[in-house]
């Protein structure tokens, strides 16, 4: 047998025999707290989720600094507002509110608390003001303290190379509330304190500019987040291996 054809014969047995991360903890399907039982394996695996480093080969996408590209928050009230190198630091402090888990539907639902998520970037701004459209850029900070977010997990079972195995489905993330505690543009069109006073007016007690443009930015890319991580730890994990009997 050459060097090639074993390489092929062992891919196949990783994959039959499933490859759960060594780290990843697993809950027996037929444990009466298994709600616990993943709160606590969340919980194991957090302190991992920060470096991105699972063990055994494993990597994700770090969560605490989580960095993004862009964010873009849509006109509302004449402000449109372009982020750029976003990183926002605290979600790996978050605590598990409930845990409900449904091992038959394969649904689980997780409430979180993040006590506090700072986020920084470089911002882009465009403002009508008196028929004049002005721009400005600078640094930006914000601060969110007590981020309520649901986190609904749905699994479902698949084939790969004749073995049953999980994919996750697209997490839609729900942010239900947070308060916005510290907003800061350095530079704000050049220190103008009066358009300063206006669009902060507009964008801490504007509601609907937070519905409408912050939350969805903020859901999009946690869900994106969120989703690759659970499939790239599950991604050759049989229903069997991550909840056995």
């Amino acid at each position: 047998m050459n060097k090639f054809t074993v390489f092929i014969v062992l891919g196949i047995v990783k994959v039959s025999c499933g490859a759960l991360p060594p780290s990843v903890p697993v809950c027996k399907r037929s444990n009466p707290n298994l709600s616990q039982c993943i709160a606590s394996a969340i919980e194991t695996l957090k302190p991992r989720l920060v470096s991105g480093d699972i063990g055994g080969g494993y990597s994700v996408p770090k969560i605490d600094p989580l960095f993004v590209n862009e964010l873009k928050f849509n006109e509302n009230e004449g402000i449109a507002v372009r982020l750029t190198g976003v990183n926002m630091h605290g979600i790996s402090n978050f605590k598990i509110d409930k845990l409900r888990a449904n091992i038959n539907d394969l649904k689980f639902d997780i409430l979180i608390t993040v006590p506090k998520l700072t986020t920084t970037a470089k911002y882009q701004m465009a403002f009508s003001f008196l028929g004049n459209k002005l721009n400005t850029n600078g640094d930006f900070f914000i601060n969110h303290e007590n981020m309520k977010i649901l986190v609904p997990i749905r699994l479902r079972r698949t084939a790969k190379n004749g073995v049953e195995v999980i994919r996750v489905d697209p997490i839609a993330v729900q942010i239900l509330q947070f308060k916005v505690t510290k907003l800061n543009f350095s530079n704000l069109f050049g220190g103008n304190k009066a358009i300063e006073d206006i669009i902060y007016t507009l964008l801490i007690n504007n509601s609907d500019f937070s519905s409408s443009n912050v939350r969805p930015a903020f859901e999009g890319n946690l869900s994106r987040v969120f989703t690759d991580i659970a499939n790239r730890i599950l991604e050759n994990t049989s229903f069997d291996e991550m909840f056995p009997v």
